[in-house]
């Protein structure tokens, strides 16, 4: 298994756009600190209340995360809208399939190699944007919130993995990018609406909408679930999101509906063993 996680690794290097995806994160980071750093350094000296400056830290957290889980997604787009398609076209596929392997686990090895960076990736910025804001901003957070919220954040972009990799056994690379990406940008858009509509009241229509989205393509709800834990919960998330405008959250994905998320990333996977074990290479 260590062998396909190493193979994964060499394979995304070779791309140019993993060079792309490393600059434009790593540019994002340092615009966002500075950033940071100048309004809180406006804060000290316009001598805001602690209680602005909470709201004001819980307001850099949201728009850090929000902007670092669009870039997770993208690794995850880049990555592995080929994962099966490609190779197939490149005559790689079919050197691999034939080892004797099973092909189901064949198509497990390398979901989970990709997902191993894929983790690696969205932890690295997870840890930045929260170490940013706490340190710079003084907006104060708990380990265990820490620690809810880092997991949510990974399972986010596993679960869009998921997904485009089922996609690859089907779809030519770019349809198969440019349908993982209009879902994922479906999800997100839900979002955005549910936050604005939050000003008038939920529209039930709107409600209803938004859950069965939610149940297509469940990533932005389990975003804004790890928002909600790492912002405490309800003891502070309410005081953040509650207006945002787009960026609001009326209404919180309960246990259930990650449990929910659970059984749909598991059935994704036995749908992609299955069509991949049947798949004329």
């Amino acid at each position: 298994m260590t062998m396909y996680i190493g193979a994964t690794f060499k394979e995304l290097t070779r791309k140019r756009v993993f060079l792309v995806t490393l600059i434009l994160t790593a540019i994002f980071l340092v615009l966002f600190a500075v950033g940071v750093r100048e309004m809180a350094a406006m804060d000290g000296q316009n001598q805001v209340s602690p209680a602005a400056r909470l709201m004001n830290g819980m307001v850099l957290m949201v728009l850090g995360l929000f902007f670092a889980q669009l870039l997770s997604a993208f690794f995850v787009l880049f990555s592995a809208m080929g994962t099966v398609t490609g190779e197939q076209e490149s005559g790689l596929l079919l050197a691999v399939a034939a080892r004797p392997i099973p092909r189901w686990k064949l198509y497990l090895a390398k979901w989970l190699g990709h997902a191993v960076w894929v983790a690696v990736y969205s932890a690295a910025l997870f840890l930045a944007v929260v170490w940013t804001v706490h340190t710079q901003a003084g907006l104060p957070v708990l380990a265990a919130d820490v620690l809810r919220g880092f997991a949510l954040f990974i399972w986010m972009p596993i679960l869009l993995l998921s997904l485009a990799m089922l996609g690859s056994v089907y779809l030519p690379m770019l349809g198969n990018g440019i349908f993982a990406a209009l879902l994922y940008g479906f999800a997100l858009f839900c979002g955005l609406v549910e936050g604005i509509s939050a000003y008038g009241g939920i529209n039930p229509a709107v409600g209803k909408f938004v859950l069965l989205a939610g149940l297509i393509i469940p990533t932005d709800s389990v975003y804004r679930r790890s928002l909600y834990e790492l912002l405490g919960g309800a003891d502070w998330a309410g005081l953040a999101l509650s207006d945002m405008g787009p960026f609001s959250m009326p209404s919180v994905p309960s246990n259930a509906f990650l449990l929910y998320t659970v059984g749909y990333a598991a059935v994704l996977l036995w749908l992609g063993c299955r069509a991949f074990s049947r798949k004329d290479l």
